[in-house]
Formats: C-alpha cells, sequence, structure tokens
C-alpha cells in the first residue's frame, strides 16, 4: 500500500474506497429495499423525466439521488431487510447457507450494477420461459439455477 500511495500519489482515502466485491446475500438485500414500501414508488419511476429540482441538484444522471437512498438504506441495520421469507418455496430453502445479517459496504454504483445484472438475467430467463415450444411453466428451469432471479420472479 506504501509503494501504491508513493508511486502513484494515492491517498489513504482513495485506496480505502476500492470497491467491495458482491457477496450472495447483496443482490436479496437490495431486491428487499428496492422494493420496500419506502422505495417502490420512485423504484417504479425510474425511466420517467427528471424534474427540474432533480436537475439542479446534478444528480439526475443515471437517478443518483435515487439510488443514494438506496445505499444509505442498504448500509442500515434495518432488520426489515435482514431475512426473506421463503418457507413456502422448496427452491429457496437452499438459501441456508447465507447470512442475511451480514452488510457490504457498497456505493450506490455497485448497488445499480448489481440491480442491473439481476434485471438482464430475469428479462432473458422471462424471455425463454414465454418462447413458443418450451414445455415446462417453472420459471426455475430458466434461471439456470440463479437464485436471486428467481427470487425477483
Amino acid at each position: 500500500m506504501y509503494q501504491v500511495k508513493t508511486s502513484y500519489g494515492k491517498t489513504l482515502e482513495v485506496l480505502e474506497s476500492t470497491p467491495t466485491r458482491k457477496e450472495p446475500q447483496c443482490p436479496f438485500r437490495l431486491l428487499k429495499i428496492l422494493f420496500s414500501d419506502r422505495f417502490a414508488e420512485g423504484f417504479s419511476q425510474l425511466g420517467n423525466l427528471a424534474s427540474h429540482a432533480k436537475l439542479d441538484t446534478g444528480k439526475a444522471t443515471n437517478n443518483q439521488l435515487f439510488w443514494e437512498g438506496v445505499q444509505e438504506a442498504f448500509h442500515s441495520a434495518d432488520p426489515a431487510f435482514d431475512n426473506l421469507h421463503v418457507d413456502d418455496d422448496e427452491v429457496q430453502l437452499d438459501l441456508h447457507y447465507i447470512d442475511f445479517t451480514k452488510i457490504v459496504p457498497h456505493d450506490w454504483k455497485k448497488l445499480r450494477s448489481i440491480w442491473k445484472q439481476v434485471n438482464s438475467h430475469y428479462k432473458e430467463s422471462l424471455s425463454h420461459l414465454t418462447t413458443s415450444g418450451m414445455h415446462s411453466s417453472n420459471f426455475f428451469d430458466f434461471c439456470e439455477g440463479c437464485l436471486e432471479t428467481y427470487y425477483l420472479r
């Protein structure tokens, strides 16, 4: 770290703010936050045009203001986001190995990236499910074992 700091003139704050790695519980926690009562309405309006007030803040690009709120909730120790209710689904009972209480401090850009990955895979899986000639109505057969995509469904 000292060599990097001296070679590139990086400060300790920059070195410590390196991106965090996504862990198994992160997409599930993010989905619980995005579809919670607090964020659902704002989440549903992400594609809409930004108001003048949002444009004036300079955070209208990539819906930064919304995602910063999600980041704040993601970092909070709110017990509402620390568990999943999957008792009625046999597929998701395999999630017993994941510690949902562990919070990884992602920034808003990383959280947005996680959402885009899960949503992209969901759209792809849904496309395969609804393709003519498929003889299965079980969504899990098309999501390639990706449990966060299945949970989104």
